[in-house]
């Protein structure tokens, strides 16, 4: 039975309340995220409170008879996420009682749901109560009335049936959304949902999941959004469509892992977007050795319900790929779940990982790739944990090591191009190196950023802008690639518009500090002190040991005339320097704001043995304005930047 929902009220069960029109589920006025396949069983369920519901009927509602599905796993999936939804459990269920071999039972009291059921499956009032007065007088009477009903009743249903084709064909011809038949050509692949019941498995869903939408970002010429946007929709009550109106995508990966030991079982489903239409679905089952290697297969498995296919080169180098150890993958796990924190001790804490997963598998590129990318952040501005020419090599050596393992990874030649860029100092080899990435693959959004970045500093600042932009198309959400974008306007000297998205940003995470240090900036370069120190004060609260922080606000009390506290910030550098590495160019930036030339240029002949990314800027970097008229300057850029 189908329960007609076009005048439903919300079901009330317990704490919950469920609207079947939406699919929404609320547990004390909060929604809960609930995925729209799983409500909608949920909805079927609570709509018969008390009866058994077989899981063929459950099949025939949710899916009917024309999609592929894996039934059997999804409906176990979507029972799975209702208990967990719920609060409820298998053994000893308070909602959802399973009834083997034959389907499941909603047990709890439900209010608005009862009454509803009860008129769709009782007779109207009308027709009781005068059911006496309308028997037959005989029974040839009562036969011939029954015969006459029943000729009626066939003919009634064959004209209703005719009337209900030609409708059908009618509305497909004329009125349906072609939406259904639309090529696929971009999609999200959401964080997969953990299964195994600890949350200690956390680290390795998210590995798979990034895993996967690394292998999905090689099918041409599909546009795939970035892990960082994907996760923020982790442990979220946003429904399919939402999701895909927000991140402008055609399709939705969505999926589960369950991890039992060395047995790994992975759920993935593809979901049109406008429809939330179910195309595909499969199960795998693996060796948990085998789990990284599994995402090739369903990238491959996708990319055929799409018409689409996997780049000849990544197929390539997935062939020659060797399956790493369990504990070398696991440590890689572990590594890239503390890198993405991005932090200086979650960096520190992956670095001790990616060398704990190369000494399990010294061959795996890439964990390589991992100690390649943190050893970078680890030195370069915002970080500076430790000196350029301490991270730097070790950084090059990680991301050669790396390629020659593995050549057609696009992550391992982005990590060699930003060395090349920022260590090396040699501009048409980073480039090389970005151009062969963005080869291999598209998709990847930090190989767009730190191309774009490398771009400007050439001063080719459309093309710069034109990278940023692609990268937040593939990683709207993320905060780094926003900021990235508007470091690049204000670099080209586009204020207003750096200043416009970095509001955006502020408004969207208040806390983000490295957004109030930009605003900062663009503020002291624009003249608009006041507005400056509340920024940087604001990125000081935030952030109360970042060198690059204290640097800024030392420049804003130097341009709003408060020299003494300038020199303060300048005393607090010197003694962090004694403790652990402070930049040297950071030191010439202060002094050149106190007007302290000599000094200045002093330290920027340090900072030049301290090969770093922003020295790289330094042809139109404009917090080195203050500098630029003096001859020494065009002195300095040269050495830095040979033409």
């Amino acid at each position: 039975m189908v329960i007609d929902s076009s005048n439903n009220l919300p079901l009330r069960f317990g704490v919950f309340e469920l609207d079947l029109d939406t699919g929404e589920l609320r547990k004390s006025g909060r929604a809960v995220r609930l995925r729209p396949q799983a409500a909608k069983m949920l909805g079927v369920l609570a709509s018969r409170p008390g009866q058994l519901v077989t899981r063929e009927e459950l099949q025939e509602q949710l899916w009917g008879q024309e999609t592929f599905v894996d039934f059997e796993h999804s409906i176990n999936l979507c029972i799975r996420e209702i208990r967990a939804a719920l609060g409820d459990d298998a053994a000893t269920p308070r909602y959802v009682e399973t009834l083997p071999r034959h389907g499941y039972r909603f047990i709890a009291p439900v209010n608005g749901a009862a009454a509803q059921v009860q008129r769709q499956l009782m007779p109207a009032p009308e027709t009781t109560a005068h059911a006496d007065a309308a028997l037959p007088a005989t029974q040839e009477e009562a036969s011939r009335v029954s015969n006459r009903a029943r000729r009626w009743r066939i003919t009634a249903i064959a004209v209703s049936a005719f009337v209900l084709l030609v409708l059908a064909v009618l509305a497909w011809r004329f009125t349906a959304s072609p939406a259904s038949t639309l090529p696929i050509r971009s999609l999200v692949v959401l964080p997969f949902t953990n299964l195994s019941g600890d949350a200690q498995q956390e680290y390795f869903v998210e590995g798979l999941t990034e895993a996967l939408t690394t292998e999905i970002a090689k099918v041409e010429p599909l546009r795939v959004i970035s892990r960082t946007t994907a996760m923020r929709y982790k442990n979220t009550s946003h429904a399919v469509p939402e999701i895909a109106r927000e991140l402008r995508v055609d399709a939705v990966v969505e999926g589960a892992v369950m991890r039992s030991g060395d047995h790994v079982r992975i759920t993935a489903q593809l979901i049109r977007a406008t429809s939330d239409e179910h195309i595909w679905a499969q199960r795998y089952d693996r060796n948990v050795v085998d789990a990284l290697a599994v995402q090739g297969e369903i990238a491959e498995d996708i990319a055929k319900q799409i018409k689409l296919q996997i780049t000849p080169e990544a197929r390539a180098s997935k062939a020659k790929r060797p399956v790493p150890s369990l504990e070398a993958q696991d440590a890689y796990l572990r590594g890239r779940y503390e890198w993405n924190k991005r932090g200086p001790q979650s960096l520190l804490r992956a670095r001790v990982l990616f060398k704990e997963a190369l000494d399990r598998d010294p061959d795996y590129a890439l964990a390589w790739v991992g100690l390649a990318d943190t050893e970078y952040l680890l030195s370069q501005w915002g970080t500076d944990v430790v000196s350029p020419r301490e991270g730097m090599p070790r950084a090059k050596a990680a991301a050669q090591r790396a390629l020659e393992l593995d050549d057609g990874l696009a992550e391992a030649h982005t990590s060699l191009a930003m060395v090349r860029w920022a260590y090396d100092w040699n501009w048409p080899a980073a480039e090389q190196e970005f151009k062969r990435a963005l080869k291999l693959n598209p998709n990847y959004a930090i190989a767009h950023q730190f191309y774009g970045i490398g771009l400007a500093s050439q001063g080719r600042f459309e093309e710069s802008i034109t990278e940023e932009k692609r990268a937040v198309e593939l990683d709207p959400l993320s905060q780094i690639i926003n900021v990235t974008l508007a470091r690049m306007l204000y670099t080209a000297r586009r204020y207003d518009e750096a200043t416009t998205i970095l509001r955006k940003i502020v408004e969207l995470e208040p806390n983000y500090f490295p957004s109030h240090v930009m605003l900062g900036m663009v503020a002291v370069t624009t003249g608009r002190e006041e507005e400056a120190l509340r920024e940087m004060r604001k990125a000081r609260e935030l952030a109360p040991d970042s060198t690059w922080v204290m640097v800024n606000l030392a420049r804003a009390y130097a341009r709003s005339g408060q020299r003494q506290d300038a020199l303060a910030m300048l005393k607090e550098l010197e003694q962090i320097a004694k403790q652990r590495y402070a930049p040297a160019y950071q030191f010439a930036i202060i002094h050149a704001e106190l007007g302290e030339t000599d000094t200045a240029f002093q330290w920027l002949d340090r900072a030049i043995e301290e090969p770093s990314a922003i020295l790289m800027m330094i042809k139109v970097e404009p917090i080195f304005d203050v500098l630029r008229g003096d001859p020494r300057f065009a002195t300095v850029v040269r050495r830095i930047v040979p033409r």
